[in-house]
């Protein structure tokens, strides 16, 4: 993009964010956001084919920044504390898009089109990771090329839906919602391979005297 396409997508952004803080965007119409960012509905449709769209894609690109700031380098030595540190931006972008979140995550299938855009971002991180060797898969000395390719497209898929699943659980606690708590939880739930430490440190394992026990 160049500068004056990159401030009308700035001004898209704000405009949807804000409007579906307020509403569904199958409420929202594309001149109702034309008219508040200030361009007309052709410059609209360069950047998204519909309201919906044009959110998750914000949205997408917001997580995919934050991933690209705590994960860009990840590797076996630091993988627990980096994934940690990527999951509590997550959960904050969350929290701080909670109206949003809310709508895009419930049970209205109308208004519920956040969920797979959730799924494609966290899942294309966790292939990113794989991908880079930060985690080293179970029994990988007895996978063959493909088994190793199915077990890593499958557990990338796995670990990103509950983790979104998790997510609208703790959206559905009452603010202010509490970090640790779920780091707590999902360590508890994530496979024994994914690495992952709460806040404060303590690694989490199936090995490990339970974590809320520790609460």
């Amino acid at each position: 993009m160049d500068a004056r396409q990159r401030r009308t997508r700035a001004r898209l952004a704000r405009t949807i964010l804000q409007l579906a803080a307020e509403r569904p965007t199958s409420e929202i119409s594309v001149s109702e956001i034309a008219a508040r960012a200030g361009i007309n509905r052709s410059t609209f449709y360069q950047h998204a084919a519909a309201p919906c769209e044009l959110l998750e894609s914000v949205l997408a690109e917001e997580l995919t920044e934050l991933s690209m700031t705590h994960l860009a380098t990840v590797s076996a030595d630091d993988a627990p504390a980096a994934i940690t540190r990527a999951t509590v931006a997550a959960l904050r972008h969350i929290d701080e898009r909670a109206d949003i979140y809310r709508v895009g995550l419930g049970d209205d299938l109308i208004g519920a089109s956040l969920q797979p855009m959730l799924n494609r971002v966290f899942t294309s991180t966790v292939l990113d990771i794989f991908e880079r060797g930060a985690i080293t898969l179970p029994h990988a000395e007895c996978l063959s090329e493909e088994q190793r390719e199915l077990f890593m497209r499958s557990a990338a898929h796995f670990v990103a839906a509950g983790s979104v699943a998790s997510f609208r659980v703790w959206l559905d606690t009452p603010a202010p919602r509490d970090v640790e708590s779920f780091l707590e939880v999902i360590g508890e739930l994530l496979p024994s391979w994914w690495p992952f430490e709460t806040e404060h440190g303590h690694a989490l394992a199936p090995a490990d005297e339970s974590a809320l026990a520790r609460s």
